[in-house]
C-alpha cells in the first residue's frame, strides 16, 4: 500500500524578506474598510439603514402588543430592511451613472 501524498512532501525554507514583504503588502481592516468607503459610499448608507431599520424592529417588537403573529412580523421587517438597502444601492447607481454619462467623469 502506498503512503499518503502529503507523507512524501518535504518542508521549505521561506526566506525573510518575503514574508516581510507580503506582510507589509497586506491591507489592514481599517484601511480597507475606507479603501471600500471612497469607492461606493451608498453601500456604507444602506448597511447602516440595514442595522436602524433591524433595531427599530427589534424596538417595536419589544413595545408593541403582540396583535401580530411572530413570523408576519418578521416577513414585514424583513422586506423592510430588504427595500432599505436596495433603495440606497439605486440611489448610488442613480448618482454614479449621473456622474459618468451626465457630467462625463471619469
Amino acid at each position: 500500500m502506498n503512503p499518503p501524498a502529503w507523507a512524501n512532501n518535504k518542508s521549505i525554507d521561506i526566506p525573510e524578506e518575503a514574508i516581510r514583504q507580503s506582510l507589509e503588502s497586506q491591507e489592514s481592516f481599517d484601511s480597507q474598510g475606507f479603501s471600500l468607503s471612497k469607492q461606493s459610499p451608498f453601500l456604507l448608507v444602506g448597511l447602516a439603514g440595514l442595522v436602524a431599520v433591524c433595531g427599530i424592529g427589534a424596538f417595536k417588537w419589544k413595545t408593541m402588543k403582540k396583535t401580530m403573529s411572530p413570523s408576519m412580523y418578521l416577513m414585514q421587517l424583513r422586506v423592510t430592511a430588504q427595500s432599505t438597502v436596495l433603495g440606497c444601492l439605486a440611489l448610488g447607481m442613480i448618482y454614479h451613472m449621473y456622474q459618468d454619462f451626465v457630467l462625463k467623469k471619469k
